[in-house]
């Protein structure tokens, strides 16, 4: 078992479980790792903690590998040399699963859509259970299975790439853009293995993906099973869309029957702001329809959905000033999606640690959102501040530009910019390993900061964070 991460640790119990021997190798030892690696000690695994030794491949006859390890780890090499097979926790934990599977994957959007759909299906009567990417593994949730009727998994392409059998009834592909290309070669690579989702499907099976992306119809391109199609306007493809404001849907469970048009919801019922989140919930509104939920439930569960931490997550509202975390804006398309759901006048924080990636078409977005007086200024942090600094130079010179070295800087940087009426908001286009141990970190130290700011009103409510809406006194023109 490569990795003593959550997966990790649920994987080597039960392959323990299962009478295997276990030999677990993780790099890092740190006292919170040495913990785990006695606990599973004492359940009969062998524990190589601080480095990855090529030996302990002797003898071995599977290698079950967390996500992080990426195909040119030397680890990976070697076994793949020596013919051992390797499968992520997923495909490790297919052997035990007895329910339907709905997969969802994509570049962004993953876990928001993975809650959507849970709530979909808990409103239209089904028991989903919840597990991968999302952070439960999988080996875990097939120990409750007998509570549910259908497991519902996130799944990246890291896992994807060493799930060979995986099998989703229904497969979800949101959208693919560039990210993680200090796992993935290319983004031949990458688009690859999110295709790999639709690898064993056969043809009662379904794959949902997204018309205005082309990345998911290209992942679903070679799918056997049918194809539901989902997109943010009117097109005679798509079989769930938008319409005159209206989600509807022409989606028939059977080809050969005649379906009228079902309307669903009013989009503007969904509290999310953005287009990123509005496909989400079409993504959703098509995985209700296919298992049999009806609009009725689809729109009750999507209307009172309220979305997750760290996803433009409103903070709160300091002298007429609203704050906004989306420290999960992990990648510059993520950020991209954030800046654009905002009618107000932003003041962006950027940066972190850089994944590989162009920050040239967010740097282009963000010149055009100057243009037309939405952008007051931006932050820089973190190790890709210079890297960022260059791009938004080049894209737009006359961006009033503050490059700091903290989160603590950045708040104040931020405070000092922004203007009553102003949109502050956390979306890095970056990861966060530079300066914190993940997103999460990151934005709850965020929020920290942003709730000691002298003013700080935490109690305004959803209706003072809607699109393009001043709280009540506020002026814009002036300056504090």
């Amino acid at each position: 078992m490569l990795g003593l991460g959550l997966s990790g640790r649920a994987a080597a119990r039960k392959l323990l479980e299962c009478g295997s021997r276990v030999t677990v190798n993780d790099r890092e030892d740190r006292e919170e790792l040495r913990a785990e690696a006695e606990e599973l000690s004492s359940r009969g695994a062998r524990c190589v903690l601080g480095s990855h030794p090529l030996e302990l491949l002797e003898g071995q006859e599977l290698v079950v590998v967390s996500p992080g390890f990426p195909a040119s780890h030397p680890m990976l090499e070697e076994a793949e040399r020596r013919g051992i097979p390797i499968w992520s926790e997923i495909e490790l934990a297919r052997r035990f699963i007895r329910l339907p599977v709905v997969a969802v994957t994509g570049t962004n959007g993953k876990t928001t859509t993975v809650r959507m759909v849970q709530e979909v299906l808990r409103e239209g009567g089904r028991r989903p259970v919840v597990a991968g990417n999302i952070g439960r593994p999988v080996v875990q949730a097939v120990e409750e299975q007998e509570a549910g009727d259908v497991l519902v998994l996130e799944v990246s392409s890291f896992q994807l790439a060493c799930s060979p059998g995986f099998h989703p009834q229904v497969a979800v592909v949101l959208n693919v853009r560039d990210d993680h290309f200090d796992w993935h070669p290319d983004f031949a690579d990458y688009l690859r293995c999110k295709g790999l989702i639709v690898r064993n499907q056969e043809p009662g099976d379904c794959v949902v993906c997204n018309l205005d992306d082309p990345g998911s119809m290209e992942a679903a391109r070679e799918a056997v099973s049918r194809r539901i199609i989902f997109s943010t306007r009117p097109d005679p493809e798509a079989a769930v869309y938008v319409s005159g404001g209206r989600v509807v849907s022409r989606l028939s469970l059977r080809p050969e029957q005649a379906l009228d048009l079902v309307e669903v919801m009013d989009a503007q019922e969904l509290p999310l702001p953005g287009r990123h989140n509005l496909e989400n919930a079409l993504a959703a509104t098509a995985v209700g329809l296919v298992l049999g939920v009806d609009p009725g439930s689809i729109r009750r569960a999507l209307a009172g959905f309220r979305g997750l931490p760290h996803r433009i997550q409103p903070v709160g509202e300091t002298g007429g000033v609203l704050w906004y975390d989306d420290s999960k804006a992990t990648n510059p398309d993520a950020a991209l999606r954030a800046v654009s759901s905002f009618e107000r006048p932003l003041v962006p924080i950027l940066g972190g640690r850089n994944k590989g990636l162009d920050f040239r078409e967010l740097g282009e977005a963000l010149a055009e959102l100057g243009k037309r007086g939405g952008l007051r200024g931006v932050v820089l942090m973190g190790e890709a501040a210079e890297e960022l600094e260059t791009v938004l130079r080049r894209c737009c010179p006359d961006c009033t530009l503050r490059k700091v070295g903290c989160m603590e800087e950045a708040v104040a940087a931020a405070w000092e910019t922004a203007l009553p009426g102003d949109v502050v908001l956390l979306t890095p286009a970056c990861a966060s390993f530079d300066l914190y141990g993940s997103y999460a970190e990151r934005g709850d130290h965020f929020q920290e900061l942003v709730r000691g700011l002298a003013g700080w009103r935490g109690d305004a409510g959803p209706a003072a964070f809607r699109e393009g809406q001043a709280p009540a006194g506020a002026d814009n023109r002036e300056g504090r």
